[in-house]
């Protein structure tokens, strides 16, 4: 008897070895970088806060000054109505669009008769 091999077992096999070996590199890559990152990230927490250590008032100071213009920023967007747009423009122009309304309205009745 003879047996049959199948031809695309070997390249099947190398690809899933191939594919192991990227996900382990991938893996690995991932992995540095991270380590990376977070010897990056603790030496600026180091470094911060030796900032503020030796210049505790100016550092206090700073974060105010930056908390005050981002609160200012955000408050710009905002804006408040006038008093002329609360209390004359708004109801005139709400009034306008009820008589505006009405009048289409009995036109409407007038324009079925």
């Amino acid at each position: 008897m003879q047996t049959q091999t199948d031809p695309t077992a070997a390249p099947n096999g190398q690809l899933k070895d191939k594919l192991q070996h990227s996900l382990d590199s991938g893996k690995e890559s991932l992995s540095s970088c991270c380590d990376t990152i977070c010897k990056s990230s603790s030496q600026m927490c180091e470094s911060a806060s030796d900032c503020v250590r030796k210049n505790p008032i100016a550092s206090v100071v700073g974060a105010a000054f930056i908390g005050a213009a981002v609160c200012y920023l955000i408050l710009e967007g905002r804006t408040q109505p006038t008093f002329r747009d609360r209390y004359v423009s708004g109801p005139l122009s709400s009034a306008s669009d009820s008589v505006n309304d009405s009048l289409k309205s009995i036109f409407d009745t007038l324009k079925f008769w």
